[in-house]
């Protein structure tokens, strides 16, 4: 009789074990097969991009104050460059003239349009969720008056820069301290020229997800690998 029990008691351990394999196995398959479908609708670096906003401006630049992301605190177990990365994506629209693009810190970039006329909107937002990007830019407003003294190639205050008659890709960390202020972007026209005119996209990407279907699916293959095992082993108790 307690033979008898200790046998049912096994089998129904040995059906709760292949239950959860199989339903383990099959959500990280289908898991793991969803990521990888998503990915194939970004970037080649993994990025999904917002929509083009046309910056075409008659003054010498164009400037957003950036705000750092904010990640939530479920997350915070992870390194943030795991969780978020973003790029900012700038296309000049006329071949013939070289575009600038610069990130700096937001007092940095102040002193540096203080004095030369720029435009910008008063308020804008930009938002990020898992293959998705979006900036909402309104009507925009010139401010100051006046030329740069020089090239913004020439200044160092950058902290990251670059300038190109085709493409020309910012990586940035979006996660910097809040307590660090806001940050900026400044576009221009690479020799100081006014009249800019440029295609700006935001980018933004979850690494995690890049290599997320390798470890689920072969994952979800040997769960439910071994649910068929238990369900053998069931069978010939």
């Amino acid at each position: 009789m307690q033979e008898k029990k200790r046998i049912k008691k096994g089998k129904i351990i040995l059906l709760i074990g292949v239950v959860l394999l199989l339903i383990l196995g099959v959500s990280s398959i289908v898991g793991g097969t969803a990521i990888l479908v998503f990915n194939r609708g970004t970037d080649k670096d993994g990025y999904s991009l917002s929509d083009v906003y046309r910056v075409e401006t008659s003054t010498y630049a164009f400037a957003l104050w950036v705000e750092p992301l904010r990640i939530s605190s479920y997350f915070g177990w992870m390194n943030h460059e795991d969780i978020a990365q973003t790029k900012w994506v700038v296309k000049a629209v006329n071949p013939s003239k070289e575009i600038f693009v610069g990130w700096a810190k937001a007092a940095n970039g102040e002193n540096y349009l203080n004095g030369i006329q720029y435009e910008t909107p008063p308020s804008w937002h930009w938002s990020t969720s898992p293959y998705h990007a979006s900036m909402d830019i309104p009507p925009t407003v010139i401010y100051n008056e006046g030329a740069p003294s020089k090239s913004p190639t020439l200044e160092t205050f950058w902290l990251e820069s670059a300038h190109s008659s085709n493409t020309s890709t910012l990586n940035w960390d979006p996660n910097w301290p809040p307590q660090a202020g806001r940050n900026i972007l400044i576009i221009m026209n690479a020799d100081g020229s006014s009249n800019v005119e440029a295609d700006l996209q935001l980018g933004f990407k979850v690494p995690i997800f890049g290599w997320l279907p390798y470890l689920l699916m072969p994952l979800g293959i040997i769960m439910c690998l071994g649910g068929i095992f238990l369900i053998r082993r069931r069978k010939r108790m």
